[in-house]
């Protein structure tokens, strides 16, 4: 039977071990299963892949919105030829698997973060800014250096529109170097194989292993691409690893996001995240129902992240080593009847760049959060002390937590 790589000595049916059958599920088992009876070949592989990649991206920077049953077709199958180079890489176990939490948050597994490459509306806002900020960085300059942190296994943000430029000839290697960083030894592996199943080698100066949040870049950055977040803002170290390499873009460098904005609201848990969506085909910003919007409470911005604000932002350690930064104080409002009833809920709306975005509920990452410890105008029967309890008319001080798993830590005035 033909080899999968011809540089690696594993057949496809070493890929079912149960070291790493996780990966062998679903529509990646049928796609491996077709591979054993057609023995396709490597570069067969390869162009399947590759074409993936530009298909995906052809849609997202079209300026004809693409049908949502089209793009989840064209992702999973850009998801799908990914993971083939993820099993190829021959990762262990151990290494697809391993999940953590470090100083600045969670560091997940390259399993799990997979899974960012089909998350439609998050890679398409930040493809379509990513690629507004290219342009306007190459107009004015010859070249660029790209810094891509805790990019993942799959690079999501950057390999495909990499690809689109290789295949339009958009953009040569010599306009654009991309640096590549990532903490998880499995995700490096992962990368190292897409990178060459993808043949994008030339534009990629760098792909190292270490903690983002501690990475100094040899060079002057022009632009920063990260995305390290959860719903809420909250576990994994977004903040932390802005705070520090901001430092290092040149002067006229930008941030991708150009601005994060993490907003509270008071809302009816049942209105929010069950009516609203009874009759929607997918969650998304267009699909929010006017009535839930006007049955919030809106409470105001709790903190803005972006180039400024990232430099300006002054540290709080406390004791234990445990870092804070001070963020915006709110004044929850009088005279709402049935505040006692509702949920506090956080939510980011992400700006990538240049009107691009995503919106609350376009993906994962702003789908808004409801916090069950966070008490207004009642009392739980049962206070503990992880319990926050304020008063309509009350003013809250928030605090964002850098160390552990990063969070909001309301106090009230």
């Amino acid at each position: 039977m033909d080899r999968i790589d011809g540089t690696n000595s594993k057949t496809l049916y070493d890929y079912a071990n149960p070291e790493i059958d996780v990966l062998l599920k679903h529509s990646v088992r049928t796609q491996l299963e077709s591979l054993l009876k057609t023995s396709i070949s490597v570069e067969q592989r390869l162009v399947v892949l590759q074409q993936s990649f530009v298909e995906a991206m052809t849609l997202v920077l079209s300026e004809i919105t693409a049908p949502h049953t089209q793009l989840v077709k064209t992702f999973e199958n850009m998801y799908d030829q990914a993971v083939l180079s993820m099993a190829v890489a021959g990762l262990s176990q151990e290494q697809l698997t391993h999940q953590y939490i470090s100083a600045t948050g969670l560091i997940m597994s390259p399993y799990n973060c997979k899974h960012t490459i089909k998350d439609i509306y998050r890679i398409k806002g930040y493809a379509r800014g990513l690629d507004k900020a290219i342009q306007g960085k190459l107009k004015n300059k010859p070249s660029i250096n790209v810094l891509y942190p805790a990019c993942g296994p799959f690079a999501p943000l950057l390999l495909p529109l990499l690809s689109y430029y290789k295949e339009t000839q958009t953009y040569k290697p010599s306009q654009i170097q991309v640096t590549l960083v990532d903490i998880q030894p499995g995700a490096i592996l992962t990368l190292k194989q897409l990178v060459s199943d993808l043949q994008l080698e030339e534009y990629i100066s760098l792909i190292e292993e270490t903690d983002a949040s501690i990475f100094e870049p040899e060079n002057a950055i022009d632009l920063l691409v990260l995305e390290a977040m959860q719903h809420g803002f909250t576990k994994e170290g977004q903040l932390s690893i802005a705070k520090h390499l901001v430092k290092y873009l040149s002067l006229d460098g930008w941030m991708i996001p150009q601005n994060v904005s993490v907003k509270g609201m008071m809302v009816v848990g049942e209105t929010e995240f069950n009516q609203q969506w009874k009759t929607q085909e997918f969650s998304h910003s267009s699909n929010v129902a006017n009535e839930a919007q006007q049955d919030r409470v809106e409470l105001g911005e709790i903190l803005k992240i972006n180039k400024s604000t990232l430099l300006e932002m002054q540290e709080l350690e406390l004791e234990g080593g445990i870092k804070v930064i001070p963020a915006n104080q709110i004044v929850l409002p009088k005279g709402v009847e049935d505040m006692s009833k509702r949920i506090f809920a956080v939510y980011a709306h992400i700006e990538t760049f240049a009107q691009e975005e995503v919106g609350q509920y376009d993906s994962g990452i702003t789908h808004p959060r409801p916090d069950n410890s966070v008490y207004i105008d009642l009392k739980p029967k049962d206070i503990e002390h992880t319990h926050f309890v304020a008063s309509s008319g009350d003013t809250i001080q928030f605090y964002y937590q850098l160390t552990g798993l990063p969070g909001f830590v309301p106090v009230k005035l």
